[in-house]
């Protein structure tokens, strides 16, 4: 004869006992209080896998707000500096090349890779001007170098004597006589701070002069 019974309330087990094998019904009851232990502990676990990818997310967050305004401030400091160097690279080399070989060479900003243009921030172009026209002219003028500039931080401008888009440096001194002047660095977000001219002078000394020791005029 089998017998049925129900155990306390705290199980949805029952116990079944076979009077001829009650071990059978040990093992039962003992199997069915052990799946509501585990069924348990497996929806706590998911409830605490949710919460602590919640204050996870919370703490990424925050270090990114805090983080952001460092970070872009020191992208700009590095873009203001490459910038400066290729600057200064780009008209040194102008100085020597136009010496060496005894020709003239402009220098300018430009935004297509032809048309010189003072307020132009794509690119800084250096090339012997065939045509005499003050632009680059494929397969006419000789392009010696090319800077990729694209500031992301900050705006060009080139300021050469008459109001000029361009520099001139003479083959017979290597000098940009009557073609004076600066290439200006200045910020267009508040997370950059650096304003600088790189300028140049009649006898091509090239000089470094940031905001601080030169005002710049940017605002």
């Amino acid at each position: 004869m089998n017998q049925l019974t129900q155990p306390p309330a705290a199980t949805s087990a029952y116990r079944y006992h076979k009077f001829t094998n009650t071990g059978v019904g040990i093992d039962i009851l003992i199997t069915n209080y052990h799946d509501v232990g585990c069924s348990l502990k497996l929806k706590q676990q998911k409830a605490f896998t949710l919460i602590e990818l919640i204050i996870t997310i919370t703490i990424i967050a925050i270090i990114i707000t805090v983080a952001t305004p460092y970070v872009l401030t020191q992208m700009a400091a590095m873009e203001a500096k490459r910038i400066r160097y290729d600057i200064s690279n780009t008209l040194s080399i102008a100085k020597a090349e136009s010496l060496i070989h005894r020709q003239n060479l402009i220098v300018c900003l430009s935004d297509d890779n032809s048309t010189c243009n003072k307020n132009s921030n794509s690119a800084l172009l250096l090339f012997a001007d065939n045509n005499d026209n003050k632009s680059f002219d494929a397969g006419v003028d000789l392009l010696l170098t090319v800077q990729r500039l694209d500031p992301k931080y900050a705006t060009l401008h080139l300021r050469a004597s008459a109001g000029r888009h361009h520099i001139k440096f003479f083959g017979d001194t290597g000098t940009p006589r009557g073609h004076f002047g600066h290439i200006k660095y200045c910020p267009n977000t508040s997370y950059n701070t650096n304003k600088y001219q790189v300028s140049f002078n009649n006898i091509g000394i090239i000089r470094y002069k940031p905001n601080s020791s030169h005002p710049t005029d940017c605002d």
